[in-house]
């Protein structure tokens, strides 16, 4: 009787001992996997960040070459064109010069664009604020689109970095609800409470799902929306409306980085 309750005692050692190494080596792969996964995603958000901010300079500079060199280039020709022009009596060269005036302003015209997309000189030197609304200027000449903005702040307390993240990010919605969402008409407003700055946009034209079209689509915009807000440490939300689309977005300036 003594050595069956003793093989029973033995036998529930036993058991509990390979119960707890059982549990002891779930509870060491389940951490080893944590802490293999946030390695891995640190290591995404270096990648990231290294990208984006190598894309911001690459950005930067081709801008710089197209606004100094090549443009500079376009307006000397074209004052050439000009001389040429007024000097010239034959009326078959006057209109072949003309011509060639026009064409190199509007060559011009599209390269100052194509620099301005894709840095704009303001943005460094004065702001996100005055770049928004440099934006949305031209984008009302550019566009049969009526663009209202409110800006209940202007001070703006963030890193150029991420005053070119949150520039991109609205600069990528406002196209995408323009070329895909057909809007004629777009509000942006800009706010800031409890060291939260929030900035919504919304408009008129076709609703869409932002994260279920950002992982169907094909297209790199929305995705580098997504890539962008992550990198700024910033949130996007968006709100069902009856027609259009609302998004915000959520800057916490207590972590902002310089």
């Amino acid at each position: 009787m003594e050595n069956e309750t003793g093989l029973k005692i033995f036998f529930w050692i036993v058991t509990a001992i390979m119960l707890f190494s059982v549990i002891t080596v779930l509870l060491v792969m389940v951490l080893y996997n944590k802490r293999t996964y946030r390695m891995k995603q640190k290591e995404s958000e270096i990648l990231l960040k290294a990208t984006l901010e190598a894309e911001r300079q690459e950005r930067k500079r081709i801008a710089a070459d197209l606004h100094d060199d090549i443009s500079g280039n376009l307006n000397a020709l074209q004052n050439l064109v000009t001389i040429l022009y007024d000097k010239q009596q034959d009326p078959f060269n006057k209109e072949i010069l003309y011509e060639t005036s026009s064409m190199l302003s509007n060559t011009l015209k599209s390269v100052q664009n194509i620099s301005y997309n894709l840095m704009p000189p303001m943005l460094e030197s004065y702001g996100l604020i005055p770049t928004l609304k440099s934006y949305f200027k031209r984008i009302e000449k550019l566009h049969t689109i009526e663009v209202i903005q409110k800006y209940q702040t202007e001070d703006m307390p963030i890193s150029s970095s991420d005053a070119y993240e949150l520039y991109r990010t609205i600069q990528e919605l406002t196209t995408n609800m323009i070329k895909h969402g057909k809007s004629d008409r777009i509000i942006l407003s800009v706010s800031s409470e409890n060291k939260t700055l929030l900035f919504e946009i919304c408009d008129n034209g076709h609703s869409f799902d932002f994260y279920r079209s950002s992982k169907e689509t094909t297209g790199m915009g929305l995705k580098n929306i997504a890539s962008r807000i992550l990198n700024a440490n910033a949130k996007l939300k968006q709100f069902p409306v009856e027609k259009g689309n609302k998004i915000q977005i959520f800057l916490d300036i207590n972590i902002n980085r310089e």
